[in-house]
């Protein structure tokens, strides 16, 4: 690689890059959204009028497709310029029962706002475990006695079945998108290395790299249970009519917890 012809980014342009241009070229992602918010719906007894808050939003389309069956919905992201794209598209459909804030999920400063939590796209687990035991409970505090949370996550056992180093590529209008992933089953660490060639040969770089951890089923009950959660369901993917994880089904980890009634 030509470091001359090379510039590096911060997340907050990386995250514009990711979540809205490489995005709406992934082949059949608009079906997948569909088909996700059904399950959630489903899984969730969803109904207009509860309050939903989506964190790590990222473009929104979460949010908004949510926004659009009734629900009172607030997006957050750490992002501002995802943040802003948001508030555009809202304000574009006209839809007043969504709104986007710029927060980070190491720090909600909710208390029993909302009937139903959930983050999306394994945007759970980006932090060392007891950080990520910090936003977990945060988001116990967050729910209203009786509300429900959903973390759609991958599978662990799927990624630790499948180790090798993978190395693809995304063309689209605006350039090239370069991504490389592996897992270490050491640490239960994801990686994730990702390039961008524009149009005019300039290759830009993020000044980090991704890093998600991936939890097994039985670690996570603990980490709700201290945060004082009740995992109710887990399902081993969005499709419908629901089906449990288990041995025979784990193609996702969508995990269901629970606030208990009378808590406070």
């Amino acid at each position: 690689m030509n470091l001359k012809h090379t510039v590096t980014h911060e997340w907050d342009w990386w995250a514009y890059q990711f979540r809205v241009h490489q995005r709406q070229g992934i082949e059949g992602i608009a079906y997948w959204d569909e088909q996700l918010i059904q399950f959630i719906t489903q899984v969730l007894d969803l109904q207009p009028g509860q309050r939903l808050l989506d964190l790590a939003c990222g473009s929104g389309v979460h949010a908004l497709l949510f926004a659009r069956q009734g629900l009172d919905v607030v997006g957050l992201d750490i992002s501002p310029r995802l943040i802003q794209y948001c508030r555009e598209r809202a304000a574009e459909e006209g839809l007043e029962t969504v709104t986007f804030v710029e927060g980070d999920m190491r720090a909600l400063t909710y208390k029993e706002e909302f009937d139903v939590l959930v983050i999306l796209s394994t945007s759970f687990g980006f932090f060392d475990d007891v950080t990520n035991q910090r936003v977990l409970d945060g988001i116990a505090r967050a729910l209203r006695p009786g509300g429900r949370v959903l973390l759609e996550l991958a599978d662990f056992t799927t990624l630790a079945c499948d180790q090798e180093r993978r190395q693809y590529w995304q063309e689209r209008p605006e350039g090239i998108y370069w991504t490389e992933t592996w897992f270490d089953p050491v640490s239960w660490i994801r990686h994730g290395v990702f390039r961008f060639t524009d149009n005019d040969g300039v290759t830009h770089l993020w000044d980090d790299h991704e890093r998600v951890r991936v939890y097994p089923l039985p670690e996570l009950r603990r980490m709700f249970e201290q945060a004082g959660l009740e995992l109710t369901d887990v399902y081993g993917d969005i499709l419908l009519p629901p089906r449990l994880y288990g041995p025979d089904y784990h193609r996702r980890m969508n995990v269901v917890g629970q606030r208990p009634s009378g808590t406070s």
